[in-house]
């Protein structure tokens, strides 16, 4: 295992905390372990402007998600075509669709909970404490996020980049650019994880 290479920010632990806090305190992310029935699982406060919080264009492979605004308004792209989500309104992407999302101000929050169907609250959390955590050590640490961890947080979340071109080849193409990237370079080779524990610890949840 070639671990040496893999560089990687000094990690914060912040398992035990919910909500968490991103950017210096600009985002809040709440989670909800405790009612596997609910609708929604986290609810977001975004700040306006650009965020490491604006995910790239991607699909998931099983789950339906859906977002409920509460504050501010998003501005979704679905499927290459852009609308505005306003406050009281939602919207619901199946799997294999392409999507990406953003607040659309560039003054004010935005407030905004997600639900993913079906649920899987430990590994849903698992993933967006992970992803967000390391997203913001890496902007603390003045350094980029390593390509590899990127697509093996987006493995175990069976959530894919959505690459150009027909989605016949594009969507074989990137489950097999997340394995060969993710899994085989950086979890076989340079000792990479889906999950660290400064992170997220299964029924480690603050209250």
């Amino acid at each position: 295992m070639l671990s040496f290479l893999a560089r990687a920010p000094p990690k914060t632990r912040q398992s035990h905390l919910n909500p968490i806090h991103t950017e210096d305190g600009a985002n809040t992310l709440q989670f909800f372990p405790s009612d596997p029935t609910a609708t929604y699982g986290m609810r977001s406060i975004l700040k306006a402007g650009p965020t490491i919080h604006v995910p790239p264009y991607h699909w998931h492979k099983y789950q339906t998600e859906t977002f409920l605004i509460h504050r501010g308004t998003m501005r979704a792209t679905l499927e290459g075509s852009t609308q505005l989500i306003p406050v009281g309104s939602s919207i619901t992407i199946a799997p294999g669709l392409y999507h990406t999302f953003v607040n659309d101000s560039a003054t004010e929050e935005m407030e905004v909970s997600t639900g993913l169907d079906p649920a899987e609250r430990e590994r849903d959390e698992a993933f967006f404490r992970n992803l967000y955590g390391y997203l913001d050590d890496c902007r603390k640490a003045g350094m980029a996020p390593h390509v590899a961890q990127m697509c093996l947080f987006l493995w175990f979340f069976d959530c894919y980049l959505a690459l150009p071109g027909p989605k016949w080849v594009g969507r074989p193409a990137s489950r097999v650019l997340s394995f060969v990237v993710g899994v085989v370079l950086g979890k076989w080779v340079l000792g990479m994880r889906e999950s660290y524990e400064e992170y997220y610890v299964e029924g480690e949840k603050g209250r």
